[in-house]
């Protein structure tokens, strides 16, 4: 059995080089997402190889996880054993801090990337390459986890839309329901983003409150996220949908720059919410309707509902299409 020395780096310009080093060996996410500020970073040694990397942290009261829960994100691995190995020591330390369970991977938060890709299918990954915003890994990482001991907490798919010419057949019966409760569709106003992005997340923080594992985050970390893909939004594929005294749904879909033909380029869902007071009228279902026909009318070749959890209403909406599995995804869960 090889020997492996593991170790708490810092966030000095070395050992911050030394962490990204194994993703780039390692293949993982095309690109870095920085590690939340209090997380702990560590990394397993090879002799003087980094081949492992995690960042942990110790939450409390995740929404359906009550208690302290740690969370294993940025996993990366160039050796299989090592990773395994460093799994094994990240739930060992987090048992101690007083863990209840160790979730991973999980970049922070719920707001942040974490899940794995299933990869299960190199053949259909050679047909379907990684979308922008998809959590992305070599194809070992799931067996890294489950020989770490841990189980799958939840699962997740998306799916793609490839005949936008194909209309639900109850989309005029939703778009009447929608429009007798007096709701009205618009699109995002880009010239006053600033406006547009306070009402929006104050809408997230009702939407998604309920949802697995969930924590709330402050206005500026919202704000943050959407200005990164500022340059992305086209505000036809934004929609939100008010009533007379406030927005009640939305939904955030753009063209993805990665898809693998630009003439006819995937438009990806990326976010659905809608207020818990307006569900069960079909309103996310209209909406989605309306981006289908703006996707087409764009020139896009398909639609892809992404990351959807698998006990979620949006996969109700997805199935109004004729989707099929475009990727499945986990998140993994380890009990003391």
């Amino acid at each position: 059995m090889t020997s492996f020395t593991i170790g708490v780096v810092g966030r000095d310009a070395d050992s911050i080089a030394t962490f990204e080093s194994v993703r780039e060996a390692a293949g993982g996410e095309p690109t870095g997402e920085p590690p939340a500020p209090g997380a702990t970073l560590m990394v397993a040694w090879r002799g003087d190889i980094p081949v492992a990397r995690l960042a942990l942290s110790l939450v409390h009261d995740l929404h359906e996880a009550p208690g302290p829960s740690g969370l294993v994100g940025h996993y990366e691995a160039v050796d299989p054993e090592g990773g395994v190995t460093l799994l094994r020591d990240a739930c060992s330390t987090l048992a101690r801090q007083g863990a209840v369970r160790v979730l991973g991977p999980m970049n922070g938060s719920t707001w942040a990337r974490y899940r794995l890709a299933l990869r299960d299918d190199p053949s259909r990954d050679m047909e379907a390459p990684p979308f922008l915003t998809e959590p992305w890994n070599p194809p070992g990482y799931p067996g890294h986890f489950e020989a770490a001991e841990f189980s799958v907490a939840a699962r997740y798919e998306s799916r793609v839309d490839l005949r936008l010419d194909a209309e639900a057949e109850d989309a005029d019966t939703l778009e009447a329901r929608v429009r007798h409760a007096g709701i009205q569709v618009r699109t995002l106003d880009l010239a006053a983003f600033d406006q547009e992005l306070d009402r929006l997340f104050a809408l997230s923080l009702e939407c998604f409150a309920h949802n697995l594992y969930y924590t709330p985050i402050d206005l500026a970390t919202f704000r943050a996220q959407y200005e990164k893909i500022r340059p992305l939004i086209d505000p036809d594929l934004v929609l939100i949908a008010d009533t007379e005294s406030r927005p009640v749904a939305f939904q955030f879909a753009f063209r993805d720059p990665l898809s693998p033909d630009p003439r006819a380029p995937r438009v990806i869902v990326k976010t659905v919410a809608t207020s818990p007071a307006c569900r069960g009228l079909g309103l996310g279902g209209h909406m989605l309707d309306l981006i289908r026909r703006r996707a087409r009318a764009l020139g896009a070749g398909s639609v892809i509902h992404a990351l959807m959890y698998s006990r979620n209403l949006s996969m109700r909406m997805s199935a109004r299409h004729e989707t099929e599995v475009f990727r499945r995804y986990a998140l993994y869960q380890w009990t003391p």
